[in-house]
């Protein structure tokens, strides 16, 4: 522990020696300690240090590295492969197809990434095994691997998933699009998204093939704002907090505070609440680094000048049975005869979430239960409505 202190620190004296001895040596305790502890350092502590493993290689050590491929770490492999890539270019190529055949996992993540920075035709039956991998880093950097040259097997491969009955499997393929970077896709990852039983994680995925800050400038706004509602209906449980600096949150909400489309104002209130409950609870922020406490600072900052009765008048326009967002507007809603109404609809997902939320308001009696139920044929759903 004394050692990795020394070798993520400041000091020039502690951490040169530290590298040195990381790479000379090759200190493999220490360089699974520094693996272990990717998820608690902040990204430009391990930038620091990749940096500094950079320093201390030559043409003397380099190999030394290949004893450090057992032991993954995405923040590392750039470095780690691009010195295999310059001093063992002769022999490089050869052991990373053979790890890429019979490695562990974690020695293929280093191997695909090998093939992002030098593309091998020799290696493509090889990496598209691994597109859809479980693991996340190996299907990754066989992704981009195959991407570098043009596979267009894999391309196909990831729009074939799309029209899977499963959910996860469509996962998969969405993943493998929004990384290939085919924008003209991403009108399509839209109709999946409404489709999907875990929209909010596809809607992360379009967010990485065309940024929402520029989505909702273009002709697909009104899905990038119901993709925003995905998110911020999963934001802290099922997505990371820190995703509002990666997303650019606060622009967005700023831009769309000066929107006067009806779905700007889902999105509004939505965030409106929750960043209320997030600022005002410290669980929510002691975890996070600098970067993503000043941009929840600026959310909030953002939501507080928008009063709520501004956003009404656009939550009322989204409120009918076909509206995209209607499911999200339900709870915003406190008027009884209003949501009475669309009881009467089709849409039976809709059905249940009006009566959960007139049971919230007191107002589910029992002839007005009866009338939702008399609209439900589903028996999972009916199943919900009836232990209301």
């Amino acid at each position: 522990m004394e050692l990795l202190k020394k070798l993520t620190g400041k000091n020039p004296a502690e951490f040169e020696p530290a590298a040195k001895q990381l790479v000379d040596k090759p200190d493999l305790t220490l360089f699974k300690e520094l693996v272990a502890r990717d998820d608690y350092m902040f990204g430009f502590i391990k930038q620091n240090v990749a940096r500094r493993i950079l320093s201390a290689c030559n043409e003397t050590n380099y190999q030394n590295l290949y004893q450090f491929l057992p032991y993954y770490s995405p923040y590392y492999e750039d470095v780690i492969i691009s010195v295999l890539s310059r001093y063992d270019s002769q022999n490089a190529r050869g052991r990373m197809l053979e790890l890429l055949n019979s490695g562990s996992d974690d020695e293929k993540c280093y191997a695909a990434k090998y093939f992002v920075q030098n593309p091998e035709e020799a290696a493509i039956d090889l990496l598209r095994n691994y597109i859809f991998s479980e693991n996340e880093y190996l299907s990754i950097n066989s992704i981009d691997a195959l991407k570098k040259l043009n596979d267009e097997q894999t391309f196909n491969l990831g729009l074939a998933k799309l029209e899977s009955d499963d959910d996860y499997e469509v996962y998969s393929g969405v993943k493998l699009i929004a990384r290939w970077g085919d924008a003209s896709l991403t009108g399509r990852l839209y109709d999946v998204m409404k489709k999907s039983s875990i929209p909010e994680y596809i809607a992360l995925e379009i967010n990485a093939l065309e940024p929402f800050i520029d989505g909702i400038h273009s002709e697909h706004a009104e899905k990038t704002a119901l993709a925003l509602c995905h998110i911020l209906s999963g934001l802290s449980e099922l997505i990371p907090l820190d995703s509002v600096f990666e997303l650019n949150m606060a622009e967005i909400l700023d831009t769309l505070s000066k929107s006067k489309e009806s779905y700007a104002a889902v999105v509004l209130m939505m965030a409106k609440r929750l960043f209320v409950e997030i600022s005002g609870n410290d669980e929510y922020l002691f975890d996070l680094d600098k970067n993503t406490k000043d941009e929840v600072a600026q959310i909030h900052s953002i939501l507080d000048r928008i009063p709520e009765s501004r956003l009404e008048s656009g939550l009322l326009e989204e409120t009918y049975e076909e509206s995209p967002f209607v499911g999200f507007v339900i709870d915003f809603i406190n008027d009884v005869e209003l949501l009475k109404s669309l009881l009467e609809g089709n849409n039976q997902t809709v059905i249940l979430s009006v009566m959960e939320r007139l049971k919230v308001l007191g107002a589910l009696s029992d002839t007005v239960k009866a009338e939702g139920l008399s609209h439900i044929t589903n028996e999972n759903i009916k199943s919900v409505a009836e232990a209301l």
